[in-house]
């Protein structure tokens, strides 16, 4: 069963019979059990359950985002690049919060308390998931035959059984949450919505689009934001944009459109000079 959320332009489509808190718990549980044995065979198969179970945390914190994410992108997503997609949209994303309800005595004040926790939003560190996303990726794989040193059996124990541990917090609290107020605007460069946090443009002063990377500055006049988009996408022949960053343009850069999957390679570039009339105005000027 298939489900979308009504008013927004390109819907995201979320498999309503996918339930990530479900299977984060069934994958932790998998690799529990699974490292009870100790055995290489079933290490390895614990190392691809907690990968399971790290996969459905980040797709747990996606499903609270999802408004503010492009319906045509997220579904190409690992867990490394879903959660760079969050901490572009919220770079509190990674931060662990804890949510809590006290009553108002006075309207538009906040509450003195006392107060009734809700629930602690655990979020994972993106320095941490991706390392320990490729670590747990090297030993589901065959090794390699020309590595200069291999970790012994009880280190890649060690290591699952730590990873194990740090993801328990998670799996004992599934609680997710996100408030926010957000601002909608269309991409000079795929026509795309983007949507935006308004603390976050606040304190940022900028945002992406997630479709095609265009970059844009934000400006808050009278009450309402206005974006700058910082330079031009590259379009390909099929019509869709997609952003280069300055820096990465270089002969030999190869690149793919984003939509038909077309390679193209940077080839040369062309620089053009023209007399400085202006300066040699004024040189005359100051002659005379």
């Amino acid at each position: 069963m298939l489900s979308w959320r009504a008013g927004f332009p390109y819907p995201v489509t979320v498999h309503t019979t996918a339930d990530p808190l479900f299977e984060m718990n069934e994958a932790f549980d998998a690799a529990k059990s699974l490292l009870g044995r100790s055995d290489e065979e079933s290490m390895r198969y614990a190392a691809l359950e907690l990968r399971r179970c790290i996969e459905a945390i980040v797709y747990g914190k996606l499903k609270i985002y999802q408004d503010l994410l492009p319906g045509d992108s997220i579904h190409q997503w690992q867990p490394p690049q879903a959660f760079d997609a969050l901490l572009a949209v919220d770079p509190s994303a990674e931060d662990t919060f804890t949510f809590a309800v006290g009553p108002q005595t006075e309207f538009d004040k906040m509450s003195s308390g006392p107060f009734t926790t809700i629930g602690v939003d655990h979020r994972p560190r993106s320095k941490w998931l991706k390392k320990t996303w490729n670590k747990l990726g090297h030993m589901v794989h065959a090794e390699w035959p020309f590595a200069k040193s291999r970790p012994s059996k009880q280190t890649k124990l060690d290591f699952l059984r730590k990873t194990l541990q740090e993801l328990d917090p998670y799996v004992r609290s599934g609680f997710s949450s996100n408030l926010s107020l957000n601002v909608t605007f269309e991409c000079v460069g795929c026509g795309r919505p983007v949507k935006s946090m308004e603390r976050v443009l606040r304190k940022a002063g900028a945002t992406t689009c997630l479709t095609c990377g265009t970059p844009y500055r934000a400006e808050e006049v009278d009450g309402e934001f206005r974006f700058f988009a910082s330079s031009p996408p590259w379009k390909c022949d099929c019509g869709a944009a997609t952003y280069i960053p300055p820096r990465q343009v270089r002969i030999g850069y190869t690149l793919a459109c984003r939509s038909c999957k077309k390679e193209f390679k940077v080839v040369g570039q062309q620089w053009m000079v023209a007399e400085n009339v202006e300066a040699g105005a004024g040189e005359d000027d100051s002659e005379e």
